[in-house]
């Protein structure tokens, strides 16, 4: 009788719509809509238990106690169990595809070495919809020889490098296709914008060991820049954060795997920037700010909670004109209207709410004449804060297999870039589901259509 009666609590008493555990940072489990076909493969069953295991009374209590309980017998300290958590692999997974397509075999344009003059510095412009420019890395772009391997690097005291992950040939190749594929999608002013960004664990390495490390450094952004298409532009996080991070600044989370909206800020503002266009201060954003902010890797550890461990800064922008934000499927059927930002939200989800699938339009107030596209993974969330100011909507895809743009969208990429008149698209997207993913090499490829 015990066990039928906690059975059936989580029905009784649980949130049938999931909620959010603000303990865990995620999305709990919503009651699942039984159906003949989610029976028979099994997904039925796998979200009823999900269900009943998120919607348990008391578990917020008991997840604390065996917090507490392993805090007693943990002898590591705070900034290593921060760098030891198996969440990097847990996140890389989710940019990987179940099935893989024939995108692999299908011919790509090789990469060639950079020419060895320098790029040329970006002219002032009025708007991107003028002529395209080319963004200067930071890096010399005579470096980029294809007899090489690109990398991204941790610059030792000794000015030696330590390299952290390398970027092979064929990841480059495939997502310079990609860069290409989608410039022909956009009209012939628009523009296509690229970022990898590396997770907080790969700055924190850095910022936590100062006496082994000053900086990092990533070389791959030059080879890309010069065998993409005009109109195509590759930006570098790691060398553009690199110098606000050696004085100090808090672009990266310690408890989260996120960048934090300040890191989000310099790279909009960098993109800006080379096309010209003005750029607000970071200040001119009013903020509600959370001072004891314990994110993802926090609530992975657990050890971190109560207070125990560091916390963060979490500032979460107000938009600088009235904003709305709504989800769609199939082009232009409405799911739901959503709030543009949730402030009183202790986590990174704050920044738009979180993830919304299959289609996120967010109407930003300002008329611009332009709307961009932003296709990214979570890091998104916060850049899209910051680049709103710019385009009179802003729209986001999360094409992960986590997310419902395979089976909600029922369009495709192009369908949609073409129905919402977008202009420009921005590639934001961090370390798993970057150069190296299954995220770039095949799925924005294949939803593009």
């Amino acid at each position: 009788m015990v066990l039928l009666l906690l059975g059936v609590l989580p029905f009784a008493l649980g949130n049938g719509e999931g909620g959010v555990s603000e303990k865990e940072n995620r999305t709990l489990q919503a009651l699942p809509r039984f159906t003949l076909s989610s029976w028979l493969d099994g997904t039925f069953s796998k979200e009823l238990e999900g269900y009943l295991s998120d919607q348990m009374p008391g578990r917020d209590s008991i997840l604390q106690g065996s917090a507490d309980l392993l805090h007693l017998f943990d002898a590591t300290t705070d900034q290593e169990r921060i760098l030891d958590t198996g969440m990097i692999e847990a996140l890389e997974q989710m940019a990987e595809e179940p099935e893989q397509p024939s995108f692999e075999t299908e011919a790509v344009v090789p990469v060639s070495a950079a020419p060895a003059s320098p790029v040329p510095t970006p002219v002032p412009q009025t708007s991107p919809a003028q002529a395209p420019v080319t963004a200067a890395p930071t890096v010399d772009p005579s470096v980029a020889d294809t007899s090489i391997t690109r990398k991204f690097s941790l610059i030792r005291t000794d000015g030696t490098l330590a390299t952290q992950f390398q970027f092979g040939q064929t990841a480059m190749d495939n997502t310079i296709k990609a860069l290409n594929l989608y410039r022909q999608a956009v009209p012939a002013d628009g523009s296509v914008v690229f970022t990898y960004v590396p997770y907080s664990q790969d700055a924190n390495l850095w910022l936590f060991n100062r006496d082994k490390y000053t900086g990092w450094i990533s070389d791959v952004e030059p080879t890309l820049q010069a065998n993409v298409d005009e109109g195509v532009y590759v930006f570098s996080t790691v060398n553009e954060l690199c110098a606000h991070m050696q004085a100090g600044e808090a672009c990266y989370y310690k408890t989260d795997h996120h960048w934090a909206g300040l890191g989000a800020y310099y790279m909009q503002r960098r993109m800006m920037e080379t096309f010209g266009v003005p750029s607000a201060a970071y200040e001119d954003f009013a903020y509600t700010v959370h001072e004891d902010f314990a994110g993802s890797i926090a609530a992975e550890v657990h050890s971190l909670s109560a207070g125990r461990g560091l916390v963060d800064r979490l500032e979460v922008p107000t938009p600088l004109a009235p904003a709305r934000a709504f989800v769609y499927k199939h082009l232009n059927q409405l799911v739901k209207e959503v709030r543009y930002m949730e402030p009183e939200r202790k986590v990174y989800a704050a920044f738009l709410g979180g993830t919304h699938s299959p289609f996120y339009v967010a109407r930003t107030g300002f008329h611009t004449g332009r709307n961009a596209l932003v296709i990214c993974d979570s890091f998104g969330l916060a850049f899209v804060a910051y680049v709103a100011p710019y385009y009179d909507s802003v729209c986001l895809a999360d094409l992960r297999e986590t997310n419902s743009f395979v089976t909600g969208g029922g369009a495709s990429l192009r369908e949609y870039i073409q129905h919402y008149d977008i202009d420009d698209v921005y590639f934001i997207v961090s370390r798993g589901c970057g150069i190296n993913s299954a995220y770039m090499q095949r799925t924005v490829v294949k939803y593009l259509g």
